[in-house]
């Protein structure tokens, strides 16, 4: 039976909706600045994330000279050693810690740092060998879907279960900067969680945090939202990042979202239980009734009261006493009871 639910560091990640796992997605906005980092870190957690996400990679291993890429990560790389420092005041601020790397040197960068998770970003999720490499570490790897086609994302997912791992959760993205409303297909969501049965969640690129919202409406149980405290910043994602103060906002909304949910029981919750009686209708007399007169709709009325009596009868008690004789009179706006009849 496949795992719907893991632990990514100290929180719990669940198929099914009881706390979405929240992630403020740093990446490369510190642009390589160990304090800016720190200063994003603690932000985060003041912004009451779960955990802080990172973007690790060797520019010369993963893009070619020239390219966009690698001049937007040339010269942005932390070191290991800052790596190290900035996990411990994580860690002290109750965030899971953890990165994308963006190559197999990366990759062992992160393992020697001991993060909570690997994450496999949209332009990776088709590198096989990275993921394979990955699940072997027997950390959670979450995979975002951004750009992949229906077959791509069974391959991604196969091959960590192949390679050893039962703890991999999927997120929805549309990889666009930011992404339009029309482009989100958030009722994917649905049905990523009906066909691989694992905890699904949701990466973000819009500019608010009405997508995000919707998503763990949705069911999304991890949310990935990009983060920073300048949205002046020049480099990084910085400029469609969110700002700490809607951060929080967005997160207090989560949590109210899930208050909402409930459990799946149909039924009253158990605080409208002394609402029932208050506010349902129950059989009266209309008028004053004598004695061996016949019940009809003609002396009977379905009203609210106001004291109940363990012999009142609910309006589907009517067919029952219908045109049967009542052994008492009955005065006008009082119960009808059980015990009124032979």
């Amino acid at each position: 039976m496949k795992n719907t639910s893991f632990k990514i560091g100290k929180k719990n990640v669940y198929k099914n909706s009881k706390k979405c796992f929240v992630i403020a997605e740093i990446g490369i906005n510190h642009l390589g600045n160990f304090e800016l980092c720190k200063k994003l870190i603690l932000s985060a957690a003041k912004s009451k994330a779960d955990a802080v996400k990172l973007q690790t990679l060797d520019p010369d291993e993963s893009y070619v000279k020239g390219t966009v890429s690698y001049n937007q990560f040339k010269n942005k790389q932390l070191t290991l050693e800052e790596m190290f420092k900035l996990r411990k005041i994580a860690k002290k601020k109750n965030l899971e810690f953890f990165s994308t790397p963006g190559d197999f040197s990366s990759l062992q960068k992160l393992l020697k740092l001991k993060v909570d998770a690997i994450k496999i970003s949209s332009g990776l999720m088709t590198n096989i060998p990275l993921i394979e490499e990955s699940a072997k570490s027997g950390l959670p790897i979450i995979i975002s879907l951004g750009m992949a086609k229906k077959q791509e994302i069974t391959n991604a997912y196969s091959s960590a279960k192949n390679a050893g791992s039962n703890k991999i959760a999927l997120l929805k993205c549309t990889s666009l900067y930011p992404a339009p409303a029309n482009a989100l297909n958030l009722r994917n969501i649905l049905s990523l969680k009906n066909f691989f049965n694992i905890p699904i969640g949701y990466s973000d690129h819009t500019l608010d945090d009405l997508a995000a919202i919707t998503a763990v409406g949705m069911g999304a149980t991890i949310l990935e939202k990009h983060f920073t405290i300048d949205n002046k910043l020049k480099g990084g994602d910085n400029r469609i990042s969110m700002m700490p103060n809607d951060f929080l906002k967005m997160v207090k909304k989560i949590r109210l979202t899930e208050t909402m949910f409930g459990d799946d029981k149909i039924g009253p919750n158990n605080t409208e239980h002394s609402e029932r009686n208050k506010r349902h209708r129950f059989i009266v007399a209309n008028r004053d009734i004598l004695k061996d007169e016949k019940i009809s709709l003609k002396n009977i009325a379905f009203k609210r009261i106001k004291k109940i009596s363990k012999q009142a009868l609910l309006p589907i008690k009517f067919k029952s006493i219908v045109n049967k004789k009542i052994n008492k009179n009955v005065k006008k706006n009082s119960l009808i009871q059980k015990n009124f009849f032979r």
